[in-house]
């Protein structure tokens, strides 16, 4: 019994461990995907999409999670300057939207609500003790938190205003 109880207790804490790391950045944007309504408290629909720099992703549809109902926020981590995209749609499509960062220093940038900006416009959002400095602009759609089906990084626009 004194066994079981050892080997149980081990694989427990040994379970926690492994989520714990399953749980940390490895890219350099991490996209989050959480339920619309955490008040259920379901796990169902929670994940991390990990998205290495420089490495475009035409298509999300590898992530174990991007068909459920959810919404994504995010962290970005680089260099000042780093710029990447995230598109409503997939092959870098821009009709149903999108949202270009542009890192304004070395900080890990945390943004929770990714529809919160004005449409059409860059936005700059100065750093805080939370998170690092960022450009922002985001070409609106309803419900562009829960349809980023492609990431696309550096400049692809020409001129000052992304079209």
């Amino acid at each position: 019994m004194k066994r079981f109880l050892f080997f149980a207790c081990m694989a427990f804490l040994l379970g926690l461990g492994v989520s714990a790391l399953a749980a940390e950045q490895r890219g350099a944007l991490a996209l989050i995907k959480e339920p619309l309504d955490p008040t259920f408290g379901s796990d169902v629909c929670v994940g991390i999409f990990d998205v290495t720099n420089g490495k475009d992703v035409p298509n999300m549809r590898t992530f174990r999670h991007h068909y459920c109902q959810g919404r994504y926020t995010l962290t970005l981590d680089g260099k000042r300057g780093q710029v990447v995209t995230l598109f409503g749609r997939s092959d870098f499509n821009k009709e149903n939207g999108f949202l270009i960062l542009r890192k304004t220093d070395d900080r890990k940038v945390w943004l929770p609500d990714l529809e919160g900006m004005p449409s059409g416009q860059w936005v700059k959002r100065a750093p805080t003790e939370d998170s690092g400095g960022v450009q922002v602009f985001y070409q609106a759609v309803p419900n562009f938190s829960q349809d980023i089906s492609s990431v696309k990084w550096g400049r692809w626009w020409r001129g000052p205003r992304p079209q």
